[in-house]
């Protein structure tokens, strides 16, 4: 509810209140300077990443938010995330400072007998530094003279007698010396206690754990439903329904090989003991090229350690396909024309038909390389392209309705200045395709694409990401330990699972996993972590930093520990608390 004047409104919130239903009453809002009165103990309050995305939203929708609240945790929460904050709308009272005139005059008295006795101290101190400074009954040596004379430099050392009795007068030292002493005893008084004093530094890495957590997220359109905004797990959301028309190109896969095929000399070799004769057969390249001979071939067997070897000519098939018979079935082939492919260096070949014995004991080289391929292909319109136009225009539509979505959206967000995001999931972009016009006499005709017109109903969903960010933070908060804070949030590896789709209702209902880290709050600032770094003091000072280290190592709330001690000497820890300091490390 929202009270008006004429410069600001104030907006009363619940204690369970959410970021969501909290921002939609600062954006209806047609003022601008908001006073947002939040009650002690309010969830909002105890959640920094809310309280920070709330600045932002606010700012982004160009609102002054001032948060009000008798909750001293909340306004230091608000404060750290950049929000204004006070206690109460109304203002302080002030006391009236005295003027001269209403003071007394026992004060007025006191004053000036507190002036007097200063300006008589400096007086003093001023005698001390430039006057004469008498000691009596003392006659100083030549020696002594000399040295306070080259002491104090200009200052002179003088006898002089008074009443019949002698006395030294010494000038004191300049203003400069009587500075540089006090400094050099100062300087000197800081490295003994820095020598002599023992410090340590505990520095201490917290255990962290994962969770995760699965939210029921209801995405409602803000316009056609907004009652069912408020509901628990809702978001409002954008629901975009639109024509798209377009001439999609599908590519011919029909092919027409008219180039020709490499050929080149290899020898072959048989380790065998016996001659080993083979009809036309194939051998493979490295690259998994297919050359073949053009007739059959005896190979002599090996003689001793020395393999038999014939040389045969041999040919590039016309696919790359390594279980297509380019000798026997050509035309049955699959697979990526060769082509100038089969212009290969001299390198090494196996026979595939007989995998268990090339290239153990059959097996080919080449000396030169191959020469001769050309590639030349010319594509034609199969029935094949024809028959699958549906599918490849579903395929190419979905491709084109996400783009169109994408640019929707980015053109939106800056007109509006928002923050809307796709919810890019196949089911819940919805495709409908109204008409589809294929020319025709196509088939067969040589070209390497052809074009279609499509019409299609396109239905998508998309939403505010920092109203589901705030939402999947507060979900994920419920999941933390008592003793630990949630340290950090994966919000884009967050997964989607639509469990509900109802476009005619304007509702979608997503299983949503969002992923976190746990870590146990170690800072002495608050009570878990004081009271653990108390407990750790109580059993390690004056013990040996080693053993401290392994001690604090084996606590379950801490991951590592690693003790700096002073002087670098110093193997135990100081046996004052005051001299044990404690620092997280992440």
């Amino acid at each position: 509810m929202g009270i008006f004047d004429s410069n600001r409104e104030i907006i009363y919130t619940d204690l369970d209140d959410e970021v969501t239903t909290i921002f939609e009453q600062i954006r209806r809002s047609s003022h601008r300077k908001i006073f947002l009165v939040v009650p002690a103990r309010a969830q909002i309050l105890h959640s920094l990443v809310s309280l920070k995305i709330l600045r932002f939203k606010s700012e982004t929708a160009g609102k002054i938010l001032t948060v009000v609240t008798k909750d001293a945790v909340g306004r230091e929460l608000a404060s750290e995330a950049g929000v204004a904050t006070l206690e109460s709308l109304k203002p302080k009272k002030t006391t009236p400072k005295p003027s001269p005139q209403n003071l007394s005059p026992k004060i007025t008295r006191s004053k000036f007998k507190i002036i007097e006795l200063a300006n008589r101290a400096k007086e003093k101190l001023q005698k001390i530094a430039r006057d004469e400074i008498p000691f009596s009954n003392f006659r100083p040596l030549s020696a002594g003279k000399k040295v306070w004379s080259k002491f104090a430099g200009a200052a002179e050392i003088t006898e002089i007698s008074e009443n019949g009795e002698d006395h030294l007068v010494v000038r004191a030292p300049s203003r400069r010396i009587l500075f540089s002493l006090l400094a050099g005893a100062a300087g000197l008084l800081f490295f003994i206690i820095y020598i002599a004093v023992p410090t340590a530094t505990i520095y201490v890495t917290p255990r962290s754990d994962p969770i995760s957590k699965v939210v029921n997220v209801n995405f409602t359109d803000r316009v056609t439903s907004g009652s069912q905004i408020n509901e628990t797990h809702t978001i409002a959301a954008e629901l975009l329904d639109f024509n798209l028309a377009r001439d999609v190109r599908i590519g011919a896969t029909g092919m027409i090989f008219e180039g020709q095929h490499s050929v080149g000399e290899i020898t072959i070799f048989n380790r065998s003991n016996k001659d080993k004769f083979i009809v036309p057969s194939r051998f493979q390249s490295p690259e998994g090229i297919i050359f073949h001979t053009k007739k059959a071939i005896t190979i002599p067997k090996a003689i001793a350690d020395v393999p038999g070897s014939v040389v045969a000519e041999v040919e590039a098939c016309e696919t790359d396909d390594p279980k297509c018979d380019c000798i026997n079935e050509p035309e049955e082939c699959e697979g990526a024309f060769v082509g100038s492919r089969g212009n290969l260096v001299p390198t090494f070949f196996i026979l595939p038909a007989i995998p268990s014995l090339s290239p153990s004991l059959f097996w080919g080289e080449s000396k030169k390389a191959f020469t001769g391929g050309v590639t030349k292909i010319t594509k034609f319109i199969s029935a094949e392209d024809l028959e699958n136009v549906e599918e490849t225009i579903l395929r190419e539509i979905e491709s084109l309705a996400r783009e169109e979505l994408q640019f929707i959206l980015a053109q939106k967000n800056q007109i509006e200045n928002r923050n809307l995001v796709l919810l890019d999931d196949k089911k819940a972009i919805q495709i409908e395709i109204l008409a589809i016009d294929v020319p025709s006499g196509l088939e067969n005709k040589q070209q390497d694409d052809f074009a279609v017109a499509v019409s299609a109903r396109i239905q998508a969903v998309a939403y505010e990401a920092d109203d589901l960010r705030a939402l999947l933070f507060d979900q994920l908060e419920t999941k933390v330990h008592p003793d630990k804070t949630l340290t950090k949030i994966n919000f884009n590896n967050a997964t989607f699972q639509i469990e509900e789709v109802d476009f005619l209702n304007s509702k979608i209902k997503v299983a949503t996993t969002i992923d976190g880290v746990e870590e146990y709050n170690l800072s002495d600032e608050t009570e878990e972590g004081n009271r653990l770094v108390e407990k750790i003091k109580s059993r390690i000072l004056g013990r040996s930093t080693a053993e401290s280290e392994a001690y604090i190592r084996n606590l379950p709330e801490v991951s590592n520990a690693v003790i700096s001690s002073w002087p670098f000497w110093a193997h135990k820890i100081p046996e004052l608390s005051e001299n044990t300091k404690f620092k997280i490390k992440r």
